[in-house]
C-alpha cells in the first residue's frame, strides 16, 4: 500500500463523520442559533474527551506497587542502642595563646558528663589551664583572679591529664592562660566525653 492510497483511505473513512458533524451543526444552528450550537458542541466534545480518557486509563496497564513485607525483617527487630551518642568535647587544636592572653574554648559537655583526656604544649613549655563555667571565665578575663573559682585546672606544667565530671548545668569552657609568661603557647587538647 502506498502513502497516497493510505491518505485516500483515511479521507474516505473520516469524510462521512466530518460531513455528518457539519450537517448536524448547521441544522441545529438554523434552529437555535450559532452561539447555542457552539456551546452545545463544546460541551459534547468535553464530555467525549473525559469519557475517552477514562477508557484509556482503564485499559492501560497499571504499575505494580510492592507492598511492604508482612513480617518484620531481623534488622527491624534489632533494638536501637540506648546509649546516647556523645560528640567530641572540643577541637584538638593546637590552640595558639598569645602572651598574657586568657583564651576560652567552649566545651560540648553537659551536666553529669565526665571530660577526660589530656592537654600538652607543643614545644614542652609550661602553661596554665582551667575548666570553668561562663561566669567564672568572664571574671578571669576581667582580671578578677581572686574571685575566679574553676572546677579544675593546673599551673606551671607542660602537660596535664584531665578527668572531671561537669557538676551543674551551665555553659562550660576550657581556659588556656598565659598570664605572666614571656612567650605565647600552642596547646594541643585531646578531650572525650564519658557518661557518669
Amino acid at each position: 500500500m502506498t502513502v497516497e492510497s493510505s491518505r485516500v483511505r483515511f479521507i474516505a473513512q473520516w469524510l462521512p463523520a466530518i460531513l455528518g458533524f457539519i450537517g448536524t451543526f448547521l441544522g441545529l444552528a438554523s434552529q437555535v442559533g450559532y452561539v447555542t450550537t457552539s456551546l452545545l458542541a463544546g460541551f459534547v466534545a468535553l464530555l467525549l474527551w473525559i469519557v475517552f480518557n477514562r477508557i484509556v486509563e482503564k485499559t492501560m496497564p497499571q504499575p505494580t506497587v510492592r507492598s511492604p513485607p508482612k513480617t518484620p525483617s531481623p534488622a527491624m527487630l534489632t533494638p536501637m542502642p540506648t546509649t546516647p551518642i556523645l560528640h567530641s568535647v572540643c577541637e584538638l587544636g593546637p590552640y595558639k595563646v598569645d602572651t598574657g592572653e586568657v583564651l576560652g574554648i567552649p566545651l560540648n559537655a553537659k551536666q553529669g558528663q565526665k571530660v577526660k583526656g589530656h592537654l600538652e604544649e607543643v614545644d614542652g613549655q609550661p602553661f596554665d589551664w582551667y575548666i570553668a563555667d561562663e561566669k567564672n571565665m568572664v571574671l578571669l578575663k576581667k582580671g578578677e583572679r581572686t574571685k575566679f573559682k574553676p572546677i579544675d585546672g593546673g599551673e606551671g606544667d607542660p602537660a596535664y591529664t584531665v578527668s572531671r565530671k561537669i557538676p551543674w548545668k551551665a555553659r562550660w569552657f576550657l581556659i588556656l592562660d598565659t598570664y605572666g609568661k614571656q612567650y605565647g603557647r600552642e596547646v594541643r587538647v585531646d578531650f572525650e566525653p564519658v557518661l557518669g
